[in-house]
């Protein structure tokens, strides 16, 4: 706030301040000139520091100096008085704020109360105190009436706070206008209410005879449930002027002896309707906010126990899709009846179906390590292009496409990455744009150096991404509607791996459709190195010369023990085998193999315990762990256990291989 806004705000404040404080003395300082039982003065001080802090202190010193120099006792006097208004702010201002929540405290019940026991009650103890005793010292207030004159000059000033501060405050905070139609109209017929009854009770001469200030209460309760706390303070101001009109006018329920008794009595009686509509409507608002949350909240719960449904229903079909063509593959198979020309077509189905299991359980495995931190990257300089070049060639081969279909267009651009994790990223990138590219529609695969950045776009022209989905692609889960067919197929986890892992890169994806129809484009871009001085070219083949060796299987799965041995001895191995982890270790100690296999989940022993025997007593003696347990925990609890090797199952004949062979 300028300098400028600042002086004017005080000029403001300065002016009501006045005006508020000539009013309460002209026509309710009936005690005495300088004390009245209705100090509006005390709440606009109150709420313009809890508003705009103590840079207005200027304006309620000067205000409540002129209130009192133009009304009655001298300088000094109205000197004493302005500090101990001026005081009587501060103190109240820096409680609220300490201890009550500052302007919030309207908003909560207990910061009403508070307010009401730290502002209203303790810090209008000062104003009193200081002024009266500036009066008297003065000689303008006889000794006699020093305890009355305090009296009233406090509680005026504890009505005023509590009628007048949360009112500013309030419609200061929240000056919105939205409410419903219905909604104001209640409002219109609730202040009307509290308008007759108000003048029923107070000016109606049948009723200004008896005690029946108590009808003003079920219209505030009404208030209080129905509305805010801000509406609910303009009712009780509402009521509070027409009380008071009545009472200073000698009318209404609460006539004493005297006026000022009245007025004092009424301001009391005032207050406490105050003190218990206030926070009744913030509790209400507190409640309905504790409602709309436990709704919003059951309506998540709801909405992802449908997506776990339907997650499961999708993971159900994914599942039992390859597991069917593999059950009619081996079905064929062991009918003795396929041509020599069926067997190659059905193995090679078996594969791609293995191979697409296989891709399902590690993208759900991966989500889990990504989502407890437990995925680890292994960086090295990458030639990004060859990396794409060499995962499109795979995709192209694998899945039988043809050899325009992808459209490559890479520039040599390095960058440090994972390797294995950059081919997962782009083999889902281009897996999604097949998924909803039709045949006959290309893929644009596009590899530019801008700048210090290697930016990857996958660009399709297939059925496009929907605007409300375009939103969320990258979460878990979502996918396009496929309908029942689900031909697209996929757990929709392939762009949230690409996301997660190219953020573990520090890099960034993002993904962009003109709708229906109209392709998308996704943008993958990472930090660019610079080319290496010298580039390590692809040499020689190494991979393990089929020597034959002498293994033993230790696996207590009978079927899978069973493949696992066929599919060694196609290879040219002597293959021993055990269905447990005692056998294993009483096999390893007889037939002394080269290589051991152990899946680790065994009987009688583990397969962590068979290892650490087998090493004891065998050291030489190669340890492959074959397991379904593939968390980096479980690959160190392995190596810890002498393992030398860790294959997840289901491994692939290259892997075995390589298993075996590795230290030729």
């Amino acid at each position: 706030m300028s300098n400028r806004q600042v002086i004017l705000l005080n000029a403001g404040v300065l002016l009501v301040y006045f005006a508020a404080g000539k009013f309460g003395l002209a026509f309710f300082g009936l005690i005495h000139p300088s004390a009245s039982a209705v100090w509006l003065p005390t709440g606009v001080a109150i709420a313009a520091f809890l508003l705009y802090g103590l840079r207005l202190v200027p304006a309620v010193f000067v205000g409540a100096f002129l209130v009192n120099e133009t009304t009655a006792g001298s300088i000094p006097s109205s000197l004493g008085v302005a500090l101990g208004n001026t005081l009587e702010g501060i103190v109240a201002v820096t409680l609220v704020e300490r201890f009550a929540g500052g302007r919030e405290a309207f908003a909560t019940a207990p910061g009403i109360l508070k307010f009401a026991g730290l502002a209203a009650l303790l810090s209008t103890t000062v104003s009193a105190t200081i002024g009266v005793a500036s009066l008297s010292l003065g000689g303008f207030v006889p000794a006699g009436n020093t305890t009355e004159v305090w009296f009233t000059w406090w509680l005026g000033d504890a009505a005023g706070a509590v009628l007048v501060t949360p009112l500013i405050v309030l419609w200061s905070l929240d000056r919105s206008s939205e409410a419903s139609k219905p909604k104001t109209q209640e409002a219109a017929l609730l202040f009307l209410a509290i308008t007759a009854i108000g003048a029923a009770v107070f000016f109606h001469p049948a009723l200004a005879e008896y005690p029946m200030a108590f009808l003003c209460l079920p219209p505030l309760v009404i208030a209080a449930l129905r509305f805010a706390p801000r509406e609910t303070a303009t009712a009780v101001a509402l009521l509070a002027v027409i009380a008071t009109a009545a009472t200073a006018t000698g009318r209404g329920p609460f006539l004493l002896a005297t006026a000022n008794e009245s007025l004092l009595v009424l301001q009391a009686f005032l207050a406490l309707i105050a003190l218990t509509a206030l926070p009744m409507s913030a509790l209400t608002v507190e409640r309905r906010a504790s409602l709309e949350r436990e709704r919003a909240a059951r309506a998540e719960a709801d909405a992802a126990l449908r997506t776990k449904d339907e997650f499961i229903a999708i993971l159900s079909h994914e599942l039992r899709n390859p597991l069917a063509a593999i059950s009619t593959a081996a079905a064929v198979l062991d009918s003795g009846k396929a041509s020599q020309s069926d067997i190659a077509p059905l193995v090679a189905s078996i594969r791609r179906q293995v191979h697409h299991l296989g891709r399902l359980m590690e993208d759900l495995l991966d989500i889990g390590r990504i989502a407890s931190n437990k995925l680890s990257l292994h960086k090295e300089p990458l030639a990004f292009g060859r990396a794409v070049r060499s995962c499109v060639e795979a995709l192209v081969a694998t899945r039988g496409l043809a050899a325009d279909r992808i459209q490559l267009d890479l520039q040599p651009v390095w960058i440090e990455a994972d390797p294995m994790r950059v081919t997962q990223i782009v083999e889902n990138l281009i897996g999604n744009a097949l998924k909803y590219t039709p045949v006959g529609r290309r893929i644009h695969v596009r590899l530019r150096a801008v700048d210090g950045v290697a930016e990857l776009q996958v660009r399709d022209e297939g059925f496009g991404i929907p605007p409300e989905l375009l939103r969320k692609v990258f979460e878990p889960f979502t996918q396009a509607q496929q309908g029942l067919a689900r031909s697209a197929g996929g757990l929709g986890l392939g762009l949230t791996l690409v996301r997660r892992l190219t953020e573990l890169h520090g890099g960034t994806i993002e993904a962009r459709s003109d709708g229906i129809d109209r392709g998308s484009t996704f943008t993958l871009r990472f930090r660019r190195l610079p080319t290496p001085d010298v580039i390590r070219l692809e040499t020689e083949d190494h991979s393990p010369a089929n020597r034959t060796r002498r293994l033993l299987i230790v696996e207590d799965n009978p079927d899978a023990r069973f493949a696992l041995r066929a599919l060694l001895e196609t290879f040219g191995h002597e293959v021993h085998e055990a269905n447990d982890g005692e056998a294993g270790v009483a096999a390893a100690r007889a037939v002394r193999p080269d290589v051991v296999l152990i899946d680790v989940g065994l009987p009688r022993l583990d397969g962590y315990e068979v290892a650490r025997r087998v090493k004891a007593e065998m050291g030489g003696i190669r340890l492959v762990a074959l397991t379904g347990y593939g968390q980096s925990e479980d690959v160190q609890r392995a190596r810890d256990a002498g393992f030398d090797c860790h294959l997840v199952k289901p491994a692939s004949a290259e892997q075995l291989r390589a298993a075996i062979g590795a230290d030729d």
